[in-house]
């Protein structure tokens, strides 16, 4: 089925959009990154 759709609708849905973030990470990884961010000054 065919379902049109006002498109002001999807530009407001998508500015209350938040993604989901998923990793799947060892304990090297983590302490490398650890490492980077603390390099980099991000918090």
């Amino acid at each position: 089925m065919t379902e049109i759709q006002n498109p002001k609708s999807e530009i407001q849905n998508a500015a209350g959009w938040e993604p989901r973030i998923l990793a799947f990470l060892c304990n090297w990884c983590s302490y490398a990154g650890a490492d980077l961010a603390g390099v980099s000054r991000l918090q």
